[in-house]
This record gives structure tokens, C-alpha cells and sequence, in this order.
């Protein structure tokens, strides 16, 4: 790995747990977690792919490395393709299947964009970069526990900003990894999220496990896990038609719905409260298809 450019950083968050982060660019989008128990450490999530990931996390464990993903968006699995293989909730595996076939020039020119001015001339399309070519994929589910060793994290499913998201849970050091499950700007207008109503839901699982954490360390922020009943407060009232509606454009194009204000050009809410999403209209109560339905995908003109 080039010695020159620290792709990487990490900070240990609890015992043998560290959060991992981009530390070429001024802000990094994304962050990913790695956790070592006695026998295995459990990689969740592997950012955008900008670095040699595998190799960073080697100089932090000793340990065989397990790599999984809280779902299937390319800011969370970028980094998946130095690893050969992944565990990737089942109902997002197709979606990580569409992602394949991105050449690792395409990466370099996305980092070259986003470095800082010190190291825009050093990137190279070197071993710090990865074709997303196919990998194994193994799926996992809701209630699936990852034995690290003298250490537990069970998988709980919370779909909602994808079909198949999920959240991980740290028995050890009582510490939820939250993906995108909710957030501050959960997006629920892709494609493959589930209507509002299977999210409320599923958040209502999420509750049940929520005396199990006393942290939320999520893909993009952390948060204290009192945002779950702030999402929860916030999603029943889109599905009762109560919520603010505050229209914004939406990030696959078209206007989107957001359940609360919003302060003007910015994230944050107009009542101070944190959680917020956004959702198209005809999506609320929608039925989830709880099956797969397989179909050819619509030509393009």
C-alpha cells in the first residue's frame, strides 16, 4: 500500500473495536467499523472502495477477516472487492449483483476528485484500487449471529432504506452498527426501499432489541439510540398522513417528500429533533412483497 497517501484512518471506539474512515479527503463520506473477537474480526461495511481496505484492517487485527455489508449501496460495499467474499443481507444480494462490473480506473478518477490538493497527483490505479468483479456472497438474515469468538453480533433486520437493511449488534460492547437503518437523512425513494409502512415495522423490531445497545454508530454519523423513537414518532406520522411534508428534490430525480421541516439549504430539522427521511407519496402503504418476484428488467430505449 503507498506509504504516501493515507487512504485510511482509525479510531478505537471500544475495546478491539475501531471506526474506520477515508483520510485522504477533507470529510469522509462514508465510515465502516471492523471487530475483533478471539477467534475472527467482522468488517461491517467497506466504504467507498478508495484504498486498499483488506490491507489497512490487517495492520489492526491479526485475526481472519470476515467481511459484511448493512446493505447494498455502493458508498457501503466499494471496498468489498479486495475481500473474496461478503455476507450481505438476502434481499439486498441482487441489487449488489447490479453493482458489478465498475473498473477500478472509475474509483481512481471518483478519488481524484475527492482528495485533498496534497495528494490529487499521487493516486494511481495501483493495488489500492480493485475492479468490482464478482466475489462469493453468502446471505444473512434477520436473527443470524456472527460468532467472532468470546464475542456476539446478532444480525436484526430493519428494512426500510433498502429491502434487505440491517443492523448489527455488538453484544459485547453494547454498540448497534446502524448502516443507513435511521438516520438524520434517511433516504426511502431508491427503488429497491420498502414502502413506509413495512418500515415502521420494522422499526418496531428494532425497538425490541433497543435496551441491547447504548450506542449507534451508523455509516454516515453517530447517534444515541433514542433516534429509534424519534424515527418511529416520525415515520407513523407519514402513514397517517400527518407528517410535514416538505418537498425537496429527490436524489434519483423527480420531487420527494421529507417528514419534517427542514431549515432552508440544509439537513437539519426546524424542530430540533434529528431523524428525518425522505419518501415518495405513492410509496406509504404500498404492499411488501414478502417474495421474490422475478422478472426480465424493462429495455431501455
Amino acid at each position: 500500500m503507498d506509504k504516501k497517501i493515507p487512504y485510511y484512518k482509525a479510531e478505537e471506539i471500544a475495546e478491539k473495536s475501531w471506526m474506520i474512515t477515508n483520510a485522504f479527503v477533507e470529510s469522509s463520506y462514508a465510515i465502516c467499523y471492523l471487530v475483533e473477537g478471539g477467534d475472527y474480526a467482522l468488517l461491517i461495511d467497506s466504504i467507498l472502495g478508495m484504498g486498499n481496505l483488506k490491507a489497512f484492517c490487517e495492520t489492526l487485527t491479526d485475526k481472519p477477516i470476515l467481511l459484511a455489508n448493512t446493505h447494498s449501496h455502493s458508498d457501503h460495499v466499494g471496498g468489498n472487492f479486495h475481500f473474496d467474499h461478503c455476507f450481505m443481507p438476502d434481499r439486498d444480494i441482487r441489487s449488489f449483483q447490479d453493482s458489478i462490473g465498475i473498473k477500478k480506473e472509475q474509483v481512481v478518477e471518483m478519488a481524484k476528485e475527492m482528495a485533498l490538493p496534497e495528494y490529487k497527483d499521487l493516486i494511481e490505479a495501483d493495488d489500492n484500487f480493485a475492479d468490482w468483479n464478482p466475489i462469493k456472497v453468502y446471505p444473512i438474515r434477520d436473527g443470524d449471529v456472527f460468532d467472532l469468538g468470546g464475542r456476539e453480533i446478532e444480525v436484526v433486520d430493519v428494512g426500510g432504506h433498502t429491502e434487505g437493511e440491517i443492523v448489527l449488534i455488538d453484544h459485547k460492547s453494547r454498540i448497534a452498527y446502524a448502516g443507513d437503518a435511521c438516520n438524520g437523512n434517511t433516504l426511502l425513494e431508491f427503488p429497491n426501499s420498502l414502502p413506509i409502512i413495512s418500515y415502521l415495522r420494522n422499526l418496531l423490531h428494532l425497538k425490541e432489541h433497543q435496551k441491547e445497545f447504548d450506542k449507534m454508530y451508523g455509516g454516515h454519523e453517530i447517534f444515541d439510540p433514542s433516534i429509534v423513537d424519534e424515527a418511529i414518532e416520525t415515520v407513523a406520522k407519514v402513514v397517517a398522513g400527518t407528517d410535514d411534508k416538505c418537498e425537496r428534490p429527490g436524489i434519483m430525480g423527480g420531487t420527494v417528500f421529507y417528514a419534517a421541516e427542514k431549515v432552508k439549504d440544509g439537513y437539519a430539522r426546524v424542530d430540533g429533533k434529528h431523524f428525518n427521511m425522505s419518501y415518495r407519496p405513492d410509496k406509504v402503504t404500498a404492499p411488501d412483497e414478502t417474495r421474490q418476484v422475478i422478472k426480465l428488467p424493462e429495455k431501455k430505449d
